[in-house]
């Protein structure tokens, strides 16, 4: 059922942005953010309850009418229960796209819809275990370098520099036990809890002067400096687009001065801050492209520890260099060579930026400078098996070849193929994956890879390659590089004992 800005069910055409915000400015926002606090700490902890999704209460709304709240809310109105939460997710998921009406071109306007709705829903489904371990793999003490690496800025203590002397493990530690926190006390969490008894249990695992730290200058702000920087996103985009910019949120999940103790609105964002791509936009703006080079050949790196986890009649191979004297190229990243398949392998390390996010003008130039790039050097070293079989790459040249274009985020090329229609076009059969996707796919044997991309591979169309999930819901392979990083770090095993010991308290 729909609803209008005052409660009552409403048959009119869908809200606009501006009802919307009139909307939130009829409720009390601190009682707002509060339910919304208490929601996605359910959420988090439970999965979406019964009747909850039909009135549209996921994360991401109720993240977004959280934001609203923040930067238009007002005081001394009605206070808000967990209905008048719900009415306003009513609300938001059933806003009008206002571009629908006014973009003369449909069929781009059909793309930037699908693009943003895509790039709001399906980050919220991602593994947090899989998350953290990759920052831990990536940036942390299980981080590996390629041979002669020399760091443009990723040197040793860069991460330190940055983050005003936490290593990454404790920030990442200590960010997970916020998390869980902060699920376990309706969305709240305070500082003060350190020095209880219930923390003691804890002590040793975590540094309490690294928790803190995190705390205060990493995921704590206020509702002045949140309106401040939403501003800077929000502003500046029409209102269509509106919804869709960057949530603060994501970047500083606890609002002070809410409650009686610092509150997260969107409990979700808090362990997502120990994700690949908070370390990569905490980094970026210091260390510039200095980081992204390095990122990428360590990325690199990262996707072969991966394929070594491919177990059975395999050979991995890295990229070779070749060509004439003056004009020496690279090949792709990585061979595949698995049983009557070769598989070549290209990684790209570039984030999706905001104007992808919103579909704004310039929404298509990470989605071209990455993929589309990667696709361009994937049909380049198709073309020259002969030339790198020359350079004494030991591959068999007569099997039939796919190739794979793994990305460190996900930008949902598979789910829009009206996306993949603006890339350039595959020469041989071409996949698109996440390296989330890429992990999944390593648990398999070289002999099952193989079948699955030879079917992949014969049911393209134009050589788009479509890789649907190869494990059954009962199939309990892990990826074990993983498992085993995750498992490394003693803390989440300590507070999840230590969770489960105060529920059953």
């Amino acid at each position: 059922m729909k609803f209008n800005i005052r409660g009552r069910p409403d048959k009119r055409a869908s809200p606009t942005w501006g009802e919307f915000k009139s909307a939130i400015r009829l409720v009390d926002r601190d009682s707002l953010l509060v339910q919304a606090a208490a929601a996605t700490a359910t959420i988090a902890r439970d999965g979406i309850p019964d009747g909850w999704a039909r009135l549209g209460m996921s994360a991401w709304n109720i993240a977004d009418v959280a934001r609203t709240a923040i930067a238009w809310g007002g005081f001394q109105r009605p206070e808000a229960n967990i209905e008048t939460l719900g009415r306003l997710c009513n609300l938001n998921v059933q806003l009008a796209d206002e571009s629908a009406s006014t973009d003369a071109d449909s069929r781009e306007t059909l793309v930037r819809i699908i693009t943003r709705l895509f790039f709001q829903q399906f980050p919220g489904q991602r593994s947090a275990l899989a998350e953290v371990a990759r920052t831990i793999l990536l940036f942390g003490s299980a981080a590996e370098y390629p041979q002669g690496f020399v760091p443009e800025a990723m040197s040793q203590g860069w991460f330190e520099a940055l983050s005003g002397g936490l290593t990454i493990d404790d920030y990442v530690g200590s960010v997970f036990l916020v998390s869980v926190g902060a699920q376990n006390n309706s969305g709240g969490f305070s500082l003060e809890w350190l020095d209880g008894p219930q923390f003691q249990e804890l002590e040793g695992v975590v540094s309490p002067d690294a928790l803190r730290l995190t705390f205060t200058e990493h995921l704590l702000t206020t509702a002045s400096e949140f309106k401040t920087t939403n501003r800077r996103f929000q502003d500046l985009l029409p209102p269509p687009q509106k919804r869709f910019a960057f949530n603060p949120l994501a970047d500083k999940p606890f609002i002070g001065g809410i409650g009686t103790i610092p509150i997260a609105p969107w409990v979700q964002a808090i362990i997502a801050k120990a994700f690949p791509p908070a370390v990569y936009h905490l980094a970026l703006p210091s260390l510039g492209e200095g980081f992204t080079h390095d990122l990428g050949k360590v990325f690199q790196h990262y996707v072969g520890r991966q394929l070594d986890l491919v177990e059975g009649q395999r050979q991995v191979h890295p990229e070779v260099r070749y060509g004439s004297r003056r004009a020496r190229t690279d090949s792709c990243d990585w061979f595949l060579d698995l049983p009557g398949l070769l598989v070549l392998i290209e990684c790209k390390a570039r984030q999706p930026v905001e104007s992808l996010r919103t579909g704004g003008t310039e929404w298509l130039d990470s989605v071209v400078g990455s993929i589309g790039k990667g696709i361009t050097q994937l049909n380049r070293s198709n073309r020259d098996i002969p030339s790198l079989r020359a350079e004494g790459l030991q591959i068999d040249a007569t099997k039939p070849r796919v190739g794979l274009m793994v990305t460190l985020e996900p930008f949902y090329l598979n789910q829009n193929r009206f996306l993949r229609e603006e890339l350039p076009k595959a020469e041989f059969p071409i996949g698109v994956v996440s390296v989330s996707e890429l992990e999944s796919l390593v648990v398999l044997s070289a002999e099952e890879l193989s079948l699955i991309f030879r079917k992949a591979s014969d049911s393209s169309r134009e050589n788009e390659m479509l890789l649907a999930s190869p494990l059954a819901a009962d199939d309990d392979r892990e990826n074990t590089l993983l498992v085993s990083t995750w498992e490394s770090i003693g803390l989440f095993g300590r507070v999840a004992e230590w969770t489960d010991q105060r529920a059953a308290k």
